[in-house]
C-alpha cells in the first residue's frame, strides 16, 4: 500500500530540526545542495558574464525611463527562467519601493493577446487607481485639467473624470465608481451601471483598444507619480507557436510590437524564448526584429572550469546558509561532503560525453548533482 507507515510511528519522532541537525555534522548542509530537474524556482542563480549587460540595461532605463526590450535566449533547460526569477526577486526588493511595477507573465499557448494585457491590469488593480485619483485630487485644477488633456484615449479620458467627481462625493461612490472602472479595463461588457457612472459606452474588446488604454493609464500614473515604470518578465514565449496555426502567432506576435510601440517610456521588457523560437519569429514577423534587437544569450556548460564553478557555487551557498542557521543551535559542522570535487567532474565529463550539443545543460547537470547527493544522504540516514 501507498505511504504505508511512512508517517507513523518512530518517523513522526524525527522532527525537521533533527533531520537539519544531523545533515549539519555530517556534510554541513541542511538539505541537497543542488535543485532537481523538476525545481524551476527558489534555488540560487550563479552570476554570469551576461548579468552585467542587463544590469546596465536596467539602470539605462532607471536614469531615463526610456522603454528597453530585451529577449532572453537558451535553449531548453540552460536557465532562461532561474535569470528571470532572479532578476524578478531583485527588482521586488530594490525597485518596487521606488514605484515601479515588475509583472511576471508566462505566457501560454491561447490564441489571444488579451491574458497579457489583462494580467497588466490585474497587477495594476484598484488600488493603484484608487492612488492615483487621490493624487491626481489633490492638485490645483489647472494641474488637474492639464493631466487630464494629455490622455488620448476619450473613453479613459471621460473614466478617469468620472472617477475625479466621484471620489470628491462620497466614498461609497468612489468605491462603486472604482469597481466598475477595473470591470471596465478588464474588459468587461459595458453595462449602463458602466454607462452611468463612467460615461463609457464601448467595451475594450480589441488588442488596439486594450494597448491604447494600458498606454493612457501608465502615462497618468507616471504622471500623477504613482508609477515609475513597469518592468514585464515574459518567459517561454517559445509555447506560442507550439500548437497554434501561423495566423494566430502572428496576431500574438504583432500584439506584443504593438505594446512596444505603445510605451515609449516606462516599459523594460524581458522576453525569454529558445534561439530558433526567436529566428521564426523575426522571420514571421519582420517588424518584431527591429524591437528585439538586444539580444542577451545564455550559454551551455562548455567545459569542466564552468561545470566546476557551477557546482562550487551551490556547495558554498549550502554551506553557507547552513552555517548561518546553525549558529543558533552550536551544532557542529560535519567535513564529508554531499558531492566530492572529483565526482562533479566526473559527472559533468560523462554528461558531455552523452550530449548532442557542444555543451552541457545547467538544468541536467544540476540534476545529476542532486542525485548524487540524495544517494549520499540516503546512505548516511540508514
Amino acid at each position: 500500500m501507498p505511504l504505508k507507515d511512512l508517517f507513523a510511528g518512530p518517523a513522526l519522532e524525527v522532527t525537521r530540526e533533527d533531520r537539519e541537525r544531523k545533515l549539519y555534522e555530517a556534510f554541513a548542509v541542511l538539505r541537497n545542495p543542488f535543485p532537481n530537474a523538476a525545481q524551476t524556482s527558489d534555488h540560487p542563480r550563479m552570476p554570469t558574464e551576461e548579468d552585467s549587460y542587463i544590469d546596465n540595461a536596467v539602470k539605462n532605463f532607471y536614469d531615463t525611463r526610456r522603454s528597453r526590450a530585451i529577449a532572453i535566449t537558451a535553449s531548453q533547460g540552460v536557465g532562461k527562467t532561474n535569470l528571470l526569477n532572479s532578476y524578478e526577486a531583485q527588482l521586488q526588493e530594490t525597485l518596487y519601493p521606488l514605484g515601479f511595477f515588475i509583472i511576471r507573465y508566462v505566457a501560454d499557448p491561447e490564441p489571444s493577446f488579451d491574458p497579457l494585457v489583462r494580467s497588466i491590469f490585474e497587477f495594476l488593480g484598484k488600488d493603484h487607481l484608487r492612488r492615483s485619483i487621490q493624487r491626481l485630487a489633490k492638485e490645483h485644477i489647472e494641474v488637474r485639467e492639464k493631466t487630464l488633456s494629455a490622455i488620448r484615449t476619450l473613453d479613459v479620458k471621460k473614466m478617469l473624470e468620472a472617477l475625479l467627481g466621484a471620489q470628491q462625493t462620497s466614498e461609497e461612490q468612489f468605491n462603486i465608481s472604482l469597481r466598475l472602472a477595473y470591470e471596465w479595463l478588464l474588459g468587461f461588457p459595458v453595462r449602463k451601471a458602466h454607462q452611468e457612472a463612467l460615461k463609457v459606452y464601448f467595451r475594450l474588446d480589441t488588442v488596439e483598444s486594450k494597448t491604447r488604454a494600458l498606454r493612457d493609464i501608465v502615462y497618468f500614473s507616471a504622471e500623477v507619480k504613482t508609477l515609475q515604470g513597469v518592468f514585464l518578465l515574459l518567459d517561454e514565449l517559445e509555447k506560442q507557436d507550439s500548437s497554434l496555426s501561423k495566423t494566430i502567432v502572428l496576431r500574438y506576435l504583432s500584439a506584443v510590437r504593438a505594446l512596444i510601440d505603445a510605451l515609449p517610456k516606462y516599459l523594460f521588457l524581458m522576453v525569454a524564448l529558445t534561439p530558433d523560437a526567436l529566428d521564426r519569429y523575426r522571420e514571421m514577423l519582420p517588424a518584431l526584429r527591429g524591437r528585439l534587437t538586444d539580444q542577451v544569450n545564455l550559454p551551455l556548460l562548455r567545459d569542466e572550469k564552468e561545470a566546476m564553478a557551477l557546482w562550487s557555487f551551490y556547495i558554498d551557498r549550502a554551506h553557507e546558509e547552513a552555517a548561518n542557521a546553525a549558529g543558533i543551535g552550536q551544532w557542529k559542522a560535519g567535513v564529508a561532503m554531499t558531492v566530492n570535487e572529483d565526482d562533479a567532474r566526473g559527472i559533468f565529463h560523462e554528461l558531455s560525453e552523452r550530449a548532442l550539443t557542444n555543451g552541457v545543460r545547467q538544468r541536467e547537470y544540476l540534476n545529476a548533482l542532486y542525485d548524487e547527493a540524495d544517494k549520499r544522504i540516503a546512505e548516511h540516514s540508514t
